[in-house]
């Protein structure tokens, strides 16, 4: 599949949120109410998931009728070691139906709380994590949905968890032990799912008049380079371009580039109002994340690639979607008392702009250029010009004009070694006369 086979919005926005850590959904007016500010904030993509049972349906129709994308999970509790259930599968065949195409089957399998206890301990990471999900995506695929490869935590290079180490063995893997079925998978649908987590690895210049530039290609940027001269995204992925260290290996094991998601990650909300993770980088509060966030997604639109589609930040709400876990009350943007400035902000971006169209090819554009400089007006679309061009009837010497005769009107154009004409309209029947 080439990336214009995979479905996103028709003006390439990036911009897209984690909706709730439940497996159940707003309903009725109150979902009505979630959709509405989505549209305000102009979001395009959404992550959500699903129970396994179909929890998500009602949200996924709902956002696939405002044209907004749903990215579904399939929940699983601890689910490594295993695979999707018949009921899972059998979901997945009714969100298809519905226009899903983007699933999750697994969830930061580095990660020891995304085992089965005692799982952890026993080994097969990721050797087991890769057999089980090329079965998972084998199935989606043949019920009409794409498969992401599994989003792990951005943790560097820390040996028990860290992702780098985990992604490098398990592109290894799949290239030596299953390197066909791997290949099928990733050319007919896959596509990664990464959690680019910014943390404060960002900041802004101050030394012009417009407040200066917005840096988030971290550890390439010039903090980074001047105190770790060298390094690179292999050594640390805690960014908003970690997702570069899946890419780059699956270019190198498999020659292929596919879509990637960010399903989680983004600028995260400071907890207690203020967080600094890393002290060469400013820290930043509750306003200061609201900036950053519209930053972020400015500079996606920009220097985003081609294969990166959405940012899905997370999160949107938590105990005002129902769910009472303490643990995510203060990443929501949306809380019980408040909402924070990230929600007014994003809101005020407006709608991204339609990206400007692709260049011609390098002949076309020569082409475009002579024509320009005999005055005339070149159309690379015209069916005078293809039949001039394909018969050898040499260099335009008119732009093309319409004559009326009989009552019929012909679209005409001089070329060195013809006159050529068609009556508009038919232009697979052109005919040609002599000077």
């Amino acid at each position: 599949m080439d990336l214009t086979d995979y479905p996103r919005p028709a003006n390439g926005s990036h911009r897209g949120i984690h909706w709730s850590p439940s497996i159940f959904h707003p309903t009725g007016s109150t979902l009505h109410w979630w959709i509405e500010e989505l549209r305000a904030m102009h979001i395009q993509w959404v992550k959500l998931l699903d129970n396994g049972g179909g929890s998500s349906k009602h949200v996924c129709r709902a956002l696939l009728e405002n044209d907004i994308i749903p990215i579904v999970r399939i929940y699983r509790p601890r689910p490594n070691p295993g695979t999707l259930s018949e009921q899972g599968k059998e979901t997945i065949s009714e969100l298809v139906q519905l226009g899903v195409k983007y699933f999750e089957c697994n969830n930061e399998p580095n990660l020891p709380v995304e085992w089965q206890e005692g799982e952890w301990q026993s080994g097969g990471r990721p050797e087991l994590v890769m057999q089980n999900w090329l079965q998972d995506a084998e199935v989606i695929i043949a019920r009409g949905g794409y498969p992401a490869f599994p989003a792990l935590a951005q943790s560097g290079t820390q040996t028990e968890t860290g992702s780098i180490p985990w992604y490098v063995n398990a592109f290894q893997w799949l290239d030596d032990h299953a390197h066909n079925e791997a290949f099928n998978v990733f050319d007919n649908g896959a596509w990664i799912a990464a959690h680019d987590v910014v943390l404060d690895h960002c900041y802004r210049d101050d030394d012009d008049d417009d407040g200066g530039e917005w840096h988030f290609e971290y550890p390439y940027d010039p903090i980074c380079q001047q105190d770790q001269p060298g390094k690179t995204i292999m050594d640390d992925d805690n960014s908003l371009i970690g997702h570069r260290v899946p890419a780059k290996l699956l270019q190198e094991h498999f020659n292929l580039q596919i879509p990637v998601i960010s399903t989680e990650g983004g600028v995260f909300v400071p907890k207690g109002g203020w967080q600094q993770w890393d002290p060469r980088y400013p820290g930043y509060n509750y306003e200061g994340q609201a900036e950053r966030t519209v930053a972020m997604f400015e500079w996606l639109r920009v220097n985003g690639e081609d294969y990166f589609f959405a940012m899905c930040p997370w999160l949107i709400a938590s105990e005002r979607m129902g769910h009472i876990d303490p643990a995510w009350m203060e990443d929501a943007w949306y809380r019980m008392d408040r909402e924070l400035p990230v929600i007014a902000a994003v809101k005020e971006m407006g709608p991204e702009p339609a990206p400007p169209p692709p260049p011609l090819p390098l002949d076309e554009t020569l082409r475009n250029a002579a024509w320009s400089k005999r005055g005339l007006s070149y159309n690379p679309d015209a069916a005078l010009a293809r039949y001039a061009r394909q018969h050898d009837l040499g260099s335009p010497l008119t732009g093309e004009f319409d004559a009326n005769w009989n009552g019929r009107t012909y679209r005409v154009q001089g070329f060195t070694a013809a006159i050529i004409y068609a009556e508009v309209g038919d232009w697979g029947n052109i005919n040609r006369l002599g000077w």
